[in-house]
């Protein structure tokens, strides 16, 4: 039936013949009378609210690739393709006022607690809130999204109000970073990393890739750690023997390791200073480490060499037939409408999720032009 119809809204019914598009549309209700109740109570204002102390409105929304706290869809590498990490977004207004530019580490405090994470600028965040994903929890990023959120809730709906929690923002001064990635046996790794990994102030885990799915690890901490931690690490991500390039500088408190097996990039650990960490994952996930490339791999460099360091890193905005969001921007730029998309590259023929920002992106480049 979904073969030949398509999906099937609930619920069906035995012996229908299709899904229900629009429940209660015969006007009966699961009630004693048939007919439907409402309950009609008064405003009442969120239990916190914005102040002089805490100025911005913490909202934990979804993700469209994600549920709940990632029990399940966190062990999905590919899920991760559309958003990678854990990303406190505020409205560009927000970021001038605050003096933060994308990328950099924040203090997220609330009235019970406070979280490290990066920043990012975001027009669709209304001015005065803050937005963090609800998915985000301890598992993945040290401490969890809901050290902030309060514990109020609806005395009916029992609801909790989760999306209103005054904050602040403090910068965070943690100039040791560190970044690491491993393919394969994800899951097994992560128990492993995650409780070594405590060690850091801040700490952001996730995943990567499709066919081969990657662990991702980044940190930071305001000195670096013991040596004898980083070769913990390094056994686990199976960087402390084999074909691994490495580099030291004790005096600066910086190493790096990257290991290619069978000329590939299977690992990467940087530590102390990690400018090549995206253009690394992505050799990694291009699987290209040609003989012109490799003395690079070390190099305190933040793009490719040879590449246009300005380029936007690009991201997968269609998960399920794995198309990027540059080849979507480039096909919109040549003037292909969303039926010209979705036949020409299959983005949004399958599940549809990603067919709102694709008309968003479409939107954009007609109000450009």
């Amino acid at each position: 039936l979904i073969d030949q119809q398509g999906p099937q809204q609930w619920p069906f019914p035995r012996g229908a013949s299709s899904g229900t598009p629009r429940l209660y549309n015969d006007g009966i209700f699961p009630t004693d009378s048939g007919r439907a109740q409402f309950l009609s109570e008064p405003y009442i204002a969120a239990r916190e609210l914005r102040d002089a102390d805490y100025p911005l409105t913490l909202n934990t929304g979804r993700l469209r690739d994600q549920w709940h706290g990632m029990s399940r869809t966190g062990t999905a590498a590919r899920l991760f393709g559309h958003v990678s990490e854990a990303v406190l977004s505020l409205n560009p207004h927000d970021m001038l006022s605050h003096d933060l530019q994308p990328g950099d580490l924040i203090k997220l405090i609330s009235r019970r607690g406070e979280l490290l994470l990066p920043v990012g600028s975001e027009d669709s965040v209304a001015v005065g809130q803050a937005f963090v994903p609800m998915h985000w929890g301890d598992r993945f990023l040290k401490g969890g999204i809901n050290v902030l959120t309060q514990p109020a809730f609806d005395p009916v709906s029992k609801q909790p109000e989760l999306k209103h929690a005054g904050v602040r923002i403090e910068k965070a001064y943690l100039p040791w970073q560190f970044f690491a990635l491993v393919e394969g046996n994800v899951q097994q790794r992560m128990e492993k990393l995650r409780p070594l990994c405590d060690a850091f102030p801040y700490l952001c885990i996730s995943l990567a890739g499709r066919e081969r799915p990657a662990l991702l690890i980044r940190a930071a901490s305001a000195q670096a750690p013991d040596s004898a931690l980083l070769e913990q690490i390094d056994r686990v991500l199976g960087l402390d023997e084999g074909p691994v390039m490495a580099y030291d500088d004790p005096k600066r408190s910086i190493g790096k390791r990257v290991r290619i097996d069978d000329d590939r990039i299977t690992a990467i650990r940087l530590a102390g200073e990690t400018l090549a960490r995206h253009w690394l994952q992505t050799l990694w996930l291009e699987e290209r480490v040609d003989a012109s490339l490799r003395r690079w791999l070390l190099a305190p460099l933040s793009s490719e060499p040879g590449k246009d360091s300005t380029q936007t890193r690009d991201k997968t905005l269609c998960n399920c037939m794995n198309v990027s969001q540059n080849a979507v921007m480039s096909a919109i730029e040549r003037g292909l409408n969303l039926n010209q998309l979705k036949t020409q590259l299959g983005c949004g023929t399958q599940c549809g999720s990603c067919v709102p920002e694709i008309r968003r992106l479409i939107h954009t480049v007609t109000v450009t032009e």
